[in-house]
C-alpha cells in the first residue's frame, strides 16, 4: 500500500486553510495555488519528497459530506480529492474525488474491512458526480445495508465527475484506475482494513469489472477478495446497435427509449477525444438538440426529455452509429474476462436499459474465460428493480469471501 504522507502536513498548509478556501463544489481553488508552491519548494529541498508527494492515491483535500448527501448508517462521512493517474489518456496527473462513509459500533482490529461502491449512470458532467447530490432511495437502501453488517463504504465519483474535464463514459481503463487510486487514498487516510469488495450496479458494474481486471498490475498492493456486480454493461468484437437499440415494431414506434442517454454520453466522450466527429453523421435531427443538452444534463432530467420526445432508434440513430460503437470498443471493452478473486452477476430477468441477454452472455464468457462465477437471474426485475433484492444473495456472498480471507 502506498504511504501517503499527508500533503498537507508535509507542505505545512494548515486544517483551516482548506476550510476557509472551499467553493460550493467542493474544490479548494486556492488551495491548489499553495499546493502547487508547495510542490515547487519542496522539489529544490529534496527530490525524494517531491516524488513522494506527487504519487497518486493520496488524499490532496478532506471535508466532511454535506449531511443532504450523506447515509443514515454512516457515523462518519467525508468528500475527499485524490491524485490520480489519468486513465482515458494513459497519463499525467489529475485530482479526482469521492465519499468515504464510517459505520456506527467499534472500531474493528485492523480497521474497517470495505465495500468500494462503483454507481450507476448519472452523466458527463462534473456537477452530476454522486459526492455532491443526494443519492437515490434505492441507492440509500442498498448502501444502508452494508454499512449496518459493518463495512466502511468507498464511493468514487470517476475522473470528470466531481472534478475537472468531461467524464469519458463507458471508459473502462478511465474508470478502474481512477476507482483504484481512490482507493490507496481511503486507506492512507481513514482507519480501513485493506480487504476489499467492488461492488458496482449498471456503468458501476463496468466500472468495478474493469478495475477488477486493472488491479493486479495496476494496483497489485490492493487486497480485493471480490467483485459484485448487477446490471452489467458487456462490449465485444460483435456488438452490434441492433441487439442494443432494437428497432420499434408499429405499435410502439413512437415510444421513446431510455437507453437513448447513453448513447448520447458515448458520443460526447468520443467527440470529447476527437473533436472531427460531425453529430449529424450518427444522429437524426430529431436527437440533435438533446444530444447537445447531454453534456449539461444529468441522467434523470436527459431521460425524461429523451421519453417525453419519444426518442428511439427509428428517429434518433443513423445507420452510422454502428461506426461510433466499433470505433469505441476498445475504451468500452475490459482488459480481461478472467479475475483472480470470486464475482457475483446478478441480472434482472426484465432489464431493458442493460439487456438480458446482454448480462447472460457477459456471464457466459466470464465463466468460460475460468473466472469463480455466482450467477443469479432475477425473473420479473428490472434495471433498477434487481438491485436490492440481489442482496439475498449477494450478503452471503461477500460474508463468504470475508470467512475466507
Amino acid at each position: 500500500m502506498p504511504v501517503g504522507t499527508g500533503l498537507f502536513k508535509v507542505a505545512g498548509v494548515l486544517p483551516s486553510v482548506l476550510h476557509a478556501h472551499y467553493n460550493k463544489r467542493g474544490k479548494a481553488m486556492y488551495l491548489k495555488k499553495l499546493v502547487n508552491q508547495s510542490l515547487v519548494v519542496f522539489t529544490l529541498i529534496s527530490p525524494l519528497t517531491s516524488i513522494a508527494i506527487a504519487k497518486t492515491g493520496t488524499v490532496v483535500t478532506k471535508m466532511p459530506l454535506d449531511p443532504a448527501h450523506g447515509l443514515l448508517e454512516a457515523k462518519s462521512q467525508y468528500r475527499i480529492e485524490y491524485t490520480a493517474v489519468d486513465g482515458v489518456r494513459g497519463k499525467g496527473e489529475r485530482t479526482d474525488s469521492a465519499a468515504v462513509f464510517i459505520p456506527f459500533g467499534p472500531e474493528p482490529e485492523g480497521g474497517w474491512p470495505v465495500i468500494v461502491w462503483t454507481h450507476g449512470t448519472v452523466g458527463i458532467n462534473s456537477d452530476c458526480a454522486p459526492s455532491l447530490n443526494t443519492r437515490t432511495a434505492r441507492d440509500s437502501q442498498y448502501l444502508n445495508t452494508w454499512l449496518s453488517l459493518g463495512y466502511a463504504v468507498m464511493a468514487p465519483d470517476y475522473a470528470g465527475l466531481g472534478s475537472d474535464g468531461m467524464h469519458h463514459y463507458l471508459n473502462a481503463q478511465g474508470e478502474g484506475w481512477s476507482v483504484l487510486d481512490g482507493i490507496r487514498a481511503a486507506l492512507t487516510e481513514f482507519p480501513l482494513k485493506n480487504e476489499l469488495v467492488l461492488v458496482g450496479q449498471s456503468q458501476g458494474a463496468h466500472a468495478a469489472f474493469a478495475a477488477a481486471g486493472y488491479q493486479p498490475t495496476y494496483a497489485p498492493e490492493l487486497n480485493i477478495i471480490g467483485t459484485v456486480l448487477t446490471g452489467t454493461p458487456y462490449f465485444s468484437a460483435e456488438s452490434d446497435v441492433a441487439s442494443l437499440f432494437t428497432k420499434s415494431d408499429d405499435k410502439n414506434q413512437s415510444s421513446g427509449d431510455p437507453k437513448i442517454p447513453y448513447i448520447f454520453y458515448i458520443w460526447q466522450s468520443a467527440a470529447d477525444t476527437n473533436p472531427t466527429l460531425k453529430a449529424e453523421n450518427y444522429f437524426q435531427n430529431a436527437a440533435l438538440a438533446q444530444l447537445d443538452e447531454a453534456k449539461a444534463l444529468c441522467i434523470t432530467p436527459l431521460t425524461q426529455k429523451v421519453m417525453h420526445n419519444r426518442l428511439n432508434m427509428n428517429n434518433s440513430l443513423t445507420p452510422n452509429i454502428q461506426s461510433l460503437l466499433t470505433n469505441a470498443l476498445p475504451s468500452l471493452s475490459y482488459p480481461t474476462l478472467k479475475i483472480t478473486h470470486p464475482v457475483f452477476i446478478g441480472i434482472g430477468g426484465d432489464d431493458i436499459n442493460v439487456p438480458t441477454a446482454m448480462q447472460q452472455q457477459f456471464a457466459k464468457d466470464v465463466q468460460a474465460a475460468g473466472t469463480h462465477t455466482n450467477i443469479h437471474l432475477y425473473p420479473g426485475l428490472d434495471h433498477s428493480g434487481a438491485v436490492n433484492p440481489s442482496l439475498r444473495d449477494s450478503v452471503p456472498f461477500v460474508l463468504g469471501l470475508k470467512d475466507k480471507s
